[in-house]
């Protein structure tokens, strides 16, 4: 009995330090440059599907964290289109377009309330 008392410690005590992070984390130094992505822009009729907040940039001077928490966020929308039914997404810094509102997308990229 006092075996398995103490094989069943020996695999708690090995669990729980499996689990334990290390306390060395070296810095990113090395970390791969963010490349941005490229986005189809299809002018056109659609209807606003759904308005989330975009997510905010990380900042380095900040300690890793959001910046702007109210004030300067873009508003994404998702935009079901009528020739196809596919939706695109657009950042736009105001907040006038609600969820079922019909919209216009126009060749030079401006958003307009039909």
């Amino acid at each position: 009995m006092k075996t398995l008392a103490a094989s069943l410690s020996i695999l708690a005590v090995a669990a729980l330090a499996a689990c334990s992070e290390p306390a060395y984390r070296p810095a990113m130094e090395q970390a791969a440059p963010i490349v941005p992505q490229n986005m189809s822009y299809r002018p056109g009729t659609g209807v606003v599907d759904n308005v989330i907040l975009a997510p905010a940039p990380i900042s380095s001077a900040s300690g890793g964290t959001a910046t702007g928490a109210s004030a300067g966020r873009l508003v994404r929308l998702a935009i079901k289109m009528d020739s196809g039914g596919d939706i695109q997404y657009i950042d736009t810094d105001t907040n006038e377009f609600k969820k079922g509102d019909r919209v216009e997308l126009t060749p030079d990229r401006m958003i307009r309330k039909m």
